[in-house]
């Protein structure tokens, strides 16, 4: 028997919805008008498109010629076909449900007269978000299988519409959110700048005024960082461009380091840098490198024990670290910098390795190959303050950024030390993508699953079997 030809109309919708799909995520006005160009192409009455959660209730539903009431009500449709397709995955069609033991005794056949159905799933990237359905109280008197392959094709572009439309929503709501936190810190921080202005302004003690330079140093930083992240966040595409520059550690490092000194005083910790006069200047993005020296510092302080002197140091080195580190796979949910041009050490660059080591509980042996990964925690720190187990896989990812790597060394005996390396000489490259595999069912022709048309004889199972083809 040659294989069926499907109706050219069925390819020119096809077409037409792609080209919809790929230009506009208004789904409610698009979706009803594919149901009712797939109903007049199937010559079905009724047609829908419902949406579904992990538990397969119904979130969502486009429908064409029928009522739903909403998420609380049952579709009036055949729900055995529906859980039918969503048990195997795969296209199911019933050419005359009259003639179809299992299906003749359904309530929704007796009471609707329906005899031809079809179902097929809408796969999203890791489970089944729905399906389209369509059903005629007419049996269909011919081999439907080229439509049942092309229909299964646009239920493929419908799920990666909704997807697309998922994560747009998603991307719009976080730049809202993330648009509401800085605006709200805009306040508190214009209130630290005015404290700042009013001790320094008083004068009476250089300890007060070195102290309020400091606030007016932070606060800026603090407002810098969040304009950079909201002007991140609204990039609609492309990457952004970031220029890197020398950033000579042996004079600013010192500085940037004693802000943090007073958060370390006040729980008995001492910090101390050991930088040699000769370290080279790296290249590289200096607000990203403050980022990981700070989580690195903050980090050192919760853990260190009381009485303790944190040190920070420097030194030059031929690579960018050791193997295990260079190898590690990032196991991050998300990248920070995802839409921003990263850097790479050229092929005559060093690298300066910055070392940040405390004493305190050695880290467990468990925890070092996956620490760097997000929403590992370590437990409590000794000053009592829990851990977000954020703060090392933003340093992870920031090194990755500056064309470094980030690796840790921890035993009761010599303490904790993170270590990460910068390039004295970078390029700006561009964003590299890992692309997800597609499932097998997107690369391999899905055989849709027929119920034939036969008389079924009491007591025995509906018999599944290519149609033959008929004329209409």
């Amino acid at each position: 028997m040659s294989a069926a030809k499907p109706n050219p109309e069925f390819g020119s919708l096809l077409m037409e919805v792609a080209l919809q799909f790929g230009a506009t995520l208004d789904l409610d006005r698009l979706l009803p008008l594919v149901l009712a160009r797939i109903s007049e192409l199937f010559n079905a009455e009724r047609s829908l498109f419902a949406l579904i959660d992990e538990d397969r209730r119904v979130t969502q539903a486009v429908v064409h010629n029928l009522e739903w009431p909403g998420p609380d009500a049952p579709l009036p449709v055949s729900q055995s076909l529906l859980n039918e397709v969503l048990d195997k995955g795969e296209p199911v069609v019933v050419a005359d449900a009259n003639r179809d033991v299992d299906m003749s005794a359904r309530q929704s056949v007796r009471l609707l007269g329906l005899r031809f159905m079809t179902g097929v799933p809408v796969h999203g990237r890791d489970r089944i978000l729905g399906v389209l359905y369509t059903d005629s109280r007419a049996e269909a008197v011919r081999d439907l299988s080229g439509e049942i392959e092309l229909m299964t094709a646009l239920a493929r572009l419908v799920g990666t519409a909704v997807e697309n439309a998922r994560l747009f929503e998603e991307q719009r709501f976080r730049h809202m959110l993330l648009g509401k936190m800085v605006h709200d810190f805009r306040t508190p921080l214009t209130v630290m700048r005015a404290y700042g202005d009013y001790l320094n302004e008083l004068g009476v003690d250089p300890d007060v005024r070195a102290a309020a330079a400091d606030i007016q140093v932070v606060t800026d930083q603090m407002e810098r960082q969040m304009e950079n992240a909201l002007e991140l966040s609204s990039i609609d595409g492309g990457k952004r461009a970031v220029t890197p520059q020398a950033l000579d550690l042996v004079s600013a490092l010192p500085e940037h380091v004693r802000l943090l000194a007073a958060y370390a005083k006040a729980r008995d910790i001492g910090i101390a840098t050991d930088l040699p006069a000769d370290l080279p200047a790296v290249h590289t993005l200096p607000e990203q490198v403050w980022i990981i020296l700070d989580n690195l510092v903050f980090n050192a302080i919760k853990h260190a024990r009381g009485g303790t002197s944190i040190t920070v140091s420097g030194s030059l080195r031929d690579d960018a670290g050791p193997r295990s580190a260079l190898r590690r796979q990032s196991n991050n949910a998300a990248a920070l910098f995802e839409r921003e041009a990263h850097l790479r050490a050229t092929s005559a660059s060093l690298f300066v390795e910055l070392a940040v080591h405390n004493f305190g509980p050695a880290i467990p042996a468990e925890l070092l190959g996956r620490l760097f990964r997000q929403f590992v925690r370590g437990g409590l720190t000794t000053a009592g303050v829990k851990n977000t187990g954020l703060g090392l896989s933003i340093a992870d990812q920031c090194t990755r950024h500056l064309g470094g790597a980030i690796w840790v060394e921890s035993s009761q005996e010599h303490g904790t030390t993170f270590r990460f390396t910068l390039p004295t000489d970078a390029e700006v490259s561009g964003v590299t993508r890992t692309q997800t595999p597609l499932p097998a069912r997107d690369t391999i022709p899905l055989t849709p699953i027929v119920r034939a048309a036969v008389t079924v004889g009491a007591g025995t199972e509906p018999t599944t079997a290519p149609m033959a083809p008929r004329n209409r």
